[in-house]
C-alpha cells in the first residue's frame, strides 16, 4: 500500500511538471508573436528600382565586363597584325629566293660559252701531250705484237700463179641447210697479165657446188684478187675433198702460148662444218652435265713464247670457228654447233709454261676425233 501510494504520489507530480512545462512554451510562443511584427518594421527591403533604372542597368554591362571585351578585341587585333606582318616576310622571302634564282640562272648562261671555250682549250691536247700517247700506244701494240691471223690453206700454184683458199660455214640462218663458204685468193706472182682466170669444182656425192665461183677477167703483176663459191656438204664427221681445176691465160712476149690448167684437190676440214653460236653459261654447263656431248678428246699445244693465254685462246677460236661462252685468266669454254646439229664443247686451260690444254666434247666420235686433230696442228696454221 505504501509502494502504490509513494507511485501514485511520482505520477502527480510529473503531471504537474508537464503542465508546467507546456505553460511555459504558450509564454514563448506568445511573446513571438507579438515581437514578430515589430522585427518586420526594423528589416524591410529597399525600395525596388524603378523601371528606367532597370533598362539602364540591361542595356548597358558593368564596366569591368565591358573592359574585358575591350581587352580581348585590343589582342585580336594584334594576332592580325603579326599574322599579316608574317605573311609579308614570306612573300618578300619568296620573292628574293625567286629574283636570286634567276639572276643565278643568268650568271650561268652569261658563263656557259666562257667555260665552254675555256673546256675546249684545255681539251685541246698538247704537243707534248700527243707525242706521250703516240708513244704509249706505239709500246701497246709492240708488246700485244702484230695482229692475229690464221694462215690460209693452200690450194694450188706455179711459177706465175698463188692460189690460197678459207673454207667457213655460212652464218646464213635462213637457208634450210647452210652451204660452206669457200674463199679463193688468187696472187699473179709472174711478169705477165693473167686472163682470165676461172676456177671449177667438180661435184661428188658428199659435196656439190650450190654457187660456182664468177671468173677474173684480168690480173695484173703483183695483184690478188678472189672468187667466191658456195658448197653444200652430206657429212660433217670428216673432211671432205672436192676435185678442181684452176685456168688462167698469160697475155704478153714470151708468156706460155696455151692457156694454163692446174689440177687440185680442195680439202674442206671439219672446222669448216662449224658454225660459232652464242650459249649461256647455265646451258653450257647443263650440255655437259646431261651428258649431251658423250664423246671427249684433248689435246695439249705449246704456245709462242710471250704469248699469252688470251691470245692463243683467240687463235683457237679462229682456227676452230668457236664463240667465247665464258672465260676467266687461264680458262675458257667456248662452244659451237655443225651445219647439221652436232654440239661442240670445248674447254681451253692455261698450263705452266706456254702449254696449254684443249679438251673437246661433241656429240659425233669422229668429228670429236677430227677436230682434236685440227688443234694439234694450230701452230702450223699462225701466220
Amino acid at each position: 500500500d505504501d509502494d502504490e501510494a509513494e507511485g501514485g504520489g511520482k505520477k502527480k507530480s510529473s503531471k504537474k511538471k508537464d503542465q508546467a512545462d507546456s505553460a511555459d512554451i504558450a509564454d514563448l510562443l506568445d511573446v513571438g508573436s507579438d515581437q514578430a511584427p515589430a522585427a518586420a518594421t526594423k528589416s524591410e527591403p529597399a525600395a525596388a528600382p524603378a523601371t528606367d533604372d532597370l533598362d539602364e542597368l540591361f542595356a548597358s554591362p558593368p564596366a569591368a565586363q565591358k573592359k574585358q571585351d575591350d581587352e580581348e578585341e585590343e589582342t585580336d587585333r594584334k594576332k592580325e597584325k603579326k599574322r599579316d606582318k608574317e605573311e609579308k616576310k614570306k612573300k618578300e622571302k619568296k620573292s628574293k629566293k625567286v629574283e636570286e634564282s634567276e639572276e643565278e640562272e643568268e650568271e650561268e648562261e652569261e658563263e656557259r660559252p666562257k667555260k665552254s671555250k675555256k673546256d675546249k682549250k684545255d681539251k685541246k691536247p698538247s704537243k707534248s701531250d700527243k707525242k706521250d700517247s703516240s708513244k704509249s700506244s706505239r709500246k701497246d701494240k709492240d708488246r700485244e705484237g702484230p695482229p692475229l691471223k690464221i694462215k690460209p690453206r693452200t690450194l694450188t700454184g706455179d711459177s706465175l700463179l698463188k692460189a690460197t683458199y678459207q673454207a667457213k660455214a655460212s652464218m646464213d640462218g635462213s637457208a634450210k641447210a647452210p652451204p660452206v663458204v669457200v674463199t679463193v685468193a688468187v696472187s699473179n706472182a709472174g711478169s705477165y697479165v693473167l686472163q682470165p682466170v676461172s676456177i671449177n669444182v667438180t661435184s661428188s656425192m658428199n659435196v656439190r657446188v650450190t654457187s660456182p665461183a664468177q671468173e677474173l677477167q684480168s690480173l695484173s703483176p703483183g695483184a690478188t684478187a678472189e672468187m667466191r663459191m658456195e658448197l653444200a656438204v652430206s657429212s660433217v664427221s670428216k673432211p671432205l675433198k672436192v676435185k678442181c681445176q684452176l685456168k688462167y691465160e698469160a697475155v704478153g712476149e714470151g708468156a706460155p702460148a696455151a692457156p694454163v690448167t692446174l689440177q687440185t684437190e680442195l680439202l674442206l676440214p671439219c672446222s669448216a662444218f662449224l658454225q660459232p653460236k652464242d650459249m649461256p653459261a647455265d646451258e653450257f654447263n647443263s650440255l655437259i652435265a646431261n651428258n649431251q656431248v658423250p664423246h671427249q678428246s684433248s689435246a695439249v699445244i705449246e704456245g709462242a713464247e710471250g704469248r699469252s693465254f688470251k691470245q692463243t685462246l683467240q687463235l683457237l677460236s679462229m682456227l676452230l670457228n668457236l664463240r667465247m661462252v665464258h672465260g676467266m685468266d687461264n680458262a675458257a669454254s667456248l662452244y659451237a654447233v655443225t651445219l647439221q646439229g652436232h654440239h661442240v664443247a670445248v674447254l681451253a686451260k692455261g698450263k705452266s709454261g706456254n702449254m696449254f690444254s684443249v679438251d673437246l666434247r661433241c656429240s659425233d666420235e669422229a668429228l670429236c676425233q677430227q677436230l682434236c686433230n685440227e688443234v694439234s696442228g694450230l701452230p702450223l696454221f699462225i701466220a
